[in-house]
């Protein structure tokens, strides 16, 4: 089998030649020595006999922002700050750089008021949608040319609820902007919901089969409650959408899931990507197999500080462990979530020779 025959073979829990194992190396990568960099990605999985599932990072859609958007973006210090100016109104945000872990994160949200929201109102309402065929191609052409891609479903990359949480006002704030001004937040909400299906039927027309999300789903951020009003009852459109047209969506989901888990299966979703066992979950593969038995794939399980920590010897044992955990229904072997700076090379080679070599 082939790297792309046998991850869907495993997805949809058929025979397949051996285990895939189809390593995550958001953050990590920028840490190899510059000769794997240099390499490409591609041909590190051909180096350490992995098989690569592109998690995301093209899109079959694109959005066209409307015409009168002036973004200025100036350094504060430490901090990144960015204008956003329209004919209806002005906010900004931040970001700061973490040295230690080679990344950017959001310190000041860009919808602090009710006036905030209705500018960002004014945004989707007037974005539309195109299909995004040049950016599909080029993937196709490079390192897509190989292995499974997980397309984004919508430019977005999650979804509107999420970006929300995450991007747009942040999790404490959203609760009290839901209180002090309900029926805005949720106009916008419902508008972004609309918009991501606008760019999910121009997706779903593409060559594209499987589909992603960088949900990051977790109750850390939401209660279950909140996430079947707001984040589950969106997924389930776009899950009756691809199923209609007998494609699949695969939904990130590197929190705490116990609680979402047997959502996310009853929502459509075909399978979960980067489920984490404690500490960095609070789910382990052994449970995560017992709440949703065969009817939903689990992708992940090498649990991130486990990767870090454990010698080279004791790697190998744990691995197997976690293929263990998995068996009983759709399994594919990842590390969970982004990973640590600091595992190298050798461990990721360790990991994909014990999913060539398992045996059940």
């Amino acid at each position: 089998m082939n790297s792309k025959e046998r991850i869907i073979a495993a997805l949809h829990n058929k025979p397949v030649d051996h285990l895939p194992f189809s390593p995550f190396l958001a953050y990590v990568w920028e840490y190899f020595p510059k000769e794997v960099q240099e390499a490409g990605q591609l041909e590190f999985h051909h180096a350490i006999g992995a098989d690569p599932l592109w998690r995301g990072g093209i899109c079959a859609a694109k959005a066209i922002l409307p015409e009168g958007i002036e973004r200025r973006t100036e350094q504060e210090g430490g901090r990144e700050v960015t204008h956003v100016t329209t004919p209806v109104g002005s906010y900004r945000f931040a970001y700061a750089r973490s040295g230690d872990g080679n990344t950017s994160f959001v310190i000041e949200h860009p919808l602090k008021t009710e006036a905030d929201y209705k500018v960002r109102m004014w945004i989707e309402e007037n974005t539309r949608y195109e299909p995004n065929p040049e950016a599909v191609a080029e993937h196709l052409a490079g390192k897509g040319s190989e292995g499974l891609t997980l397309a984004h479903l919508v430019p977005r990359c999650k979804s509107a609820y999420q970006d929300l949480v995450e991007f747009l006002v942040g999790t404490e704030e959203l609760v009290y902007a839901q209180m002090d001004f309900p029926d805005t937040v949720r106009s916008l909400w419902e508008v972004m919901v609309e918009n991501d299906l606008k760019a999910a039927r121009i997706s779903v027309e593409s060559e594209f089969d499987y589909f992603f999300s960088f949900e990051d789903s977790s109750t850390q951020n939401y209660s279950p409650s909140q996430y079947d009003e707001f984040i589950g009852s969106e997924i389930g459109q776009w899950c009756k959408l691809l199923k209609g047209a007998g494609k699949h969506y695969v939904q990130h989901a590197c929190g705490h899931v116990a609680a979402l888990t047997e959502r996310m299966r009853d929502h459509g979703v075909f399978a979960i990507e980067s489920i984490s066992p404690p500490p960095t979950g609070d789910l382990t593969i052994k449970n995560a197999r017992a709440i949703v038995g065969d009817t939903m794939g689990i992708i992940g399980g090498i649990e991130p500080t486990q990767f870090l920590n454990l010698s080279e010897a004791e790697l190998g044992p744990y691995v197997e462990s976690v293929i263990d955990e998995g068996q009983g229904g759709p399994f594919l072997l990842a590390n969970s979530d982004s990973c640590p700076p600091g595992v190298t090379v050798e461990k990721f080679r360790i990991a994909a020779e014990v999913a060539r070599t398992y045996k059940a």
